[in-house]
């Protein structure tokens, strides 16, 4: 399975027609049109992808991201994507 920071990647750059080649885990989310609006929308993506829907109120736990690997940060403690050690 991809990671989150990779599908999250796959979303910026369907959502905000981004070159793929310019995203970087530090790039600032500012730098490459990801605002409030864009943010929303590459979570409906990232739904998408995943084929599941993050809890309530995600959105807003991410307004203090300010990077690509923070809000892949975010978004893994909110909605892990890998399985516990152990589980199947």
């Amino acid at each position: 399975m991809k990671s989150i920071e990779d599908l999250l990647k796959e979303s910026i750059v369907e959502v905000c027609g981004v070159d793929a080649s310019k995203l970087e885990s530090g790039s600032l989310l500012v730098d490459i049109g990801v605002d409030s609006l864009a943010s929303a929308e590459v979570l409906v993506d990232l739904e998408i992808r995943l084929g599941k829907q993050f809890p309530v109120g995600t959105l807003r736990r991410l307004e203090h991201a300010t990077t690509i690997s923070d809000l892949a940060g975010l978004l893994e403690e909110t909605f892990p994507t890998r399985s516990p050690a152990g589980s199947p």
